[in-house]
């Protein structure tokens, strides 16, 4: 059985979000550079392309932007089980990139879409069951929230329209080829908040290079 909401720690303020991504030593604006990347990506898709190309983009610079955001705070490039992650240098702490349905929600929990079944869109499907070894999300359970020692957390950013939302979160495991339930969810985008702080191009930090995924011709 999934955690309830009521177990789950959620933050949705800023100044509680602010403190919280201390932690990982990455700030809300580096976040919501990701998004945009991602954003950007899923919008250079055209109608000549295959019919999953706006989640494959998203998945292939989702992941390319949370690297390089995070790879410039010391942590490491990972790839375990087919699942491509960045790692903490010191404690076995990931972060990966996910597309999901629906994020920073109160009243729904994320879901992959790549462990939907929805057709095309499994070509980008990790094998999230692998990356949850029991001893670590046991780690996970048992910590401090106030503390960050171990598990593997998703950076999950859901795009319907002009809705782009994005949260932080850590699942309590996967079941059924999704997620199971959530220890922890940070808010970095929510509902009505996007474009989150009009965020200009001349603002993008050097560690991301924005580049068109496909140039129209």
């Amino acid at each position: 059985m999934g955690d309830s909401m009521a177990t789950v720690r959620v933050l949705a303020e800023y100044p509680e979000v602010d403190a919280r991504l201390a932690d990982f030593g990455i700030s809300r604006q580096e976040l919501l550079e990701i998004v945009h990347g991602v954003v950007a990506a899923r919008a250079d898709a055209t109608a000549d392309d295959p019919a999953s190309a706006e989640g494959l983009l998203a998945y292939i610079y989702g992941t390319r932007y949370v690297r390089q955001v995070f790879q410039a705070h010391g942590w490491i490039r990972y790839r375990e089980n087919n699942v491509e992650s960045v790692r903490h240098p010191d404690r076995p702490l990931k972060v990966v990139y996910q597309s999901v349905d629906l994020a920073a929600d109160l009243l729904h929990r994320p879901q992959a879409v790549s462990g939907k079944g929805s057709g095309a869109d499994r070509v980008i499907a990790v094998g999230q069951a692998g990356l949850f070894p029991e001893e670590e999300m046991e780690a996970a359970r048992d910590q401090s929230l106030a503390e960050l020692r171990t598990g593997v957390w998703f950076f999950c950013v859901s795009v319907q329209g002009d809705d782009v939302r994005a949260e932080l979160s850590l699942p309590s495991g996967i079941s059924g080829d999704n997620f199971a339930g959530f220890i922890e969810r940070i808010f970095i985008v929510g509902g009505g908040e996007w474009p989150a702080d009009g965020i200009a191009s001349g603002d993008r930090p050097d560690s991301i290079e924005f580049e068109p995924a496909v140039l129209r011709r």
